[in-house]
């Protein structure tokens, strides 16, 4: 298996900043390349099961599993069921930790796959944190 990684520190509270990660449809909202997020089956957006519709800005589209939601430890766990990605089995979780000495929050972006045949994984894991990074810097906007 192959892994990507990506992780910022944020100045909002790891409560503030759980409360907009937690959305599983609200990824439009601090995506700049996701237009717009739609629940297509499996329950609710904070439903463990839930299935969302992604859209790109470029007209592509992702349809996503929630796989789970732990509020205490403020984790949630998502599965690719069907995307325009170089990966197969992909498995992610968003973490958020609270930052003791200053209050703010970390947050931790991990994924696990197997890259899609004819790529490798450094290029795999190059594809998805050159997303996960201006995800990131987009959540930063709406909780600055």
């Amino acid at each position: 298996m192959a892994t990507a990684y990506w992780s910022s520190v944020f100045t909002s509270s790891a409560d503030e900043t759980w409360a907009v990660v937690r959305r599983f449809n609200g990824l439009p909202d601090w995506h700049p390349a996701i237009r717009a997020s739609e629940i297509i089956g499996g329950g609710n957006a904070l439903t463990p099961g839930a299935v969302r519709l992604l859209t790109g800005m470029d007209g592509s589209t992702y349809q996503e599993r929630l796989a789970g939601l732990d509020e205490v430890d403020r984790k949630l766990t998502y599965e690719i069921v069907e995307a325009p990605l170089p990966v197969r089995g992909y498995r992610s979780t968003l973490h958020v930790q609270p930052v003791a000495d200053t209050g703010g929050a970390f947050l931790s972006w991990h994924a696990a796959f197997d890259p899609a045949e004819g790529t490798t994984a450094q290029k795999a894991t190059a594809v998805l944190e050159a997303a996960y990074a201006p995800a990131i810097a987009g959540l930063h906007t709406i909780l600055a």
